[in-house]
C-alpha cells in the first residue's frame, strides 16, 4: 500500500483564499478562509507539520500571480491547476449539508441559501477531493 499523499488545495483571490489540507484517503486536516497576504506565511507554517510537495491552485480569480508567486516562494512544490467551473456552487450546497439552516431558513431552497459567512475554505476542499478522485 502506498503512503499517504497529503495536499494543499487553494481557492484563489485577490483579498482572500481558501485553503484546506487534505489527504488522499478525503480526510480534511485544516479548512480556512485566510487573507491572500497570510496565504505564504500559512503554508511555511505547514510545511513544518505535514509532509506536502504538492499544491492544487484552483484556476478561479487572481490564480496566474498567486501561481508565480508559489513558485518563487515555493520552487520544490509541484503545483497543479484544477478546473474551478461549479465549485462555488458545490461548496454553497456543501456548507449547508456541513450547517443546516435552522428554522425557518429551511424552507429557502438550497439554491437561494447564501451562507453568512465566506466558504472559498469548502471550494478548496472540492478542488482537493476532486484531484484525489480524478487521481484514482
Amino acid at each position: 500500500m502506498s503512503a499517504q499523499e497529503i495536499i494543499i488545495a487553494l481557492d484563489p483571490g485577490r483579498k482572500k483564499c481558501g485553503y484546506a489540507i487534505v489527504d488522499s484517503s478525503l480526510k480534511v486536516w485544516q479548512k480556512e478562509v485566510l487573507a491572500t497576504e497570510r496565504l505564504l506565511d500559512k503554508i511555511k507554517e505547514d510545511l513544518e507539520l505535514y509532509t506536502i510537495d504538492k499544491i492544487i491552485l484552483g484556476n478561479g480569480t487572481y490564480f496566474q500571480t498567486i501561481q508565480e508567486t508559489l513558485k518563487e516562494h515555493f520552487p520544490h512544490l509541484n503545483i497543479v491547476i484544477r478546473e474551478e467551473r461549479y465549485s462555488t456552487l458545490q461548496a454553497r450546497k456543501r456548507y449547508f449539508t456541513e450547517n443546516p439552516p435552522r428554522l425557518l431558513g429551511r424552507l429557502i431552497p438550497v439554491s437561494l441559501r447564501v451562507p453568512p459567512i465566506p466558504y472559498d475554505d469548502w471550494v478548496a476542499v472540492i478542488l482537493a477531493e476532486g484531484y484525489f478522485q480524478n487521481k484514482a
